[in-house]
């Protein structure tokens, strides 16, 4: 299948390719592109159901259970600095 220039032009200004860029061999060359789409489009595909998915793998979830909980009084005596019961951790952003 050929692109006319127009056609071409239209395409190139759509993807925002400069003029400058646009040239005969790339006109070609997309034009060949679009005919090999062409004849997938000849391909009988009635009896082929359509896939997401090339595998049949599916998510392997499990519920989540709560396990020991850690208790406020145990991570204040791990943690290396705190007050009033929160963590102190360094400062992250600067005063500018």
């Amino acid at each position: 299948m050929e692109i006319s220039k127009e056609e071409f032009e239209n395409i190139a200004n759509l993807s925002a390719l400069s003029s400058d860029k646009i040239n005969e061999n790339l006109r070609l060359d997309l034009g060949k592109i679009i005919s090999r789409f062409e004849s997938l489009k000849k391909i009988d595909t009635s009896n082929i159901h359509p896939t997401a998915h090339v595998t049949n793998l599916e998510n392997a979830l499990r519920e989540d259970i709560s396990d020991k909980e850690l208790d406020n009084e145990n991570i204040m005596l791990n943690s290396p600095d705190s007050n009033s019961g929160q963590i102190k951790v360094p400062r992250v952003f600067e005063n500018e």
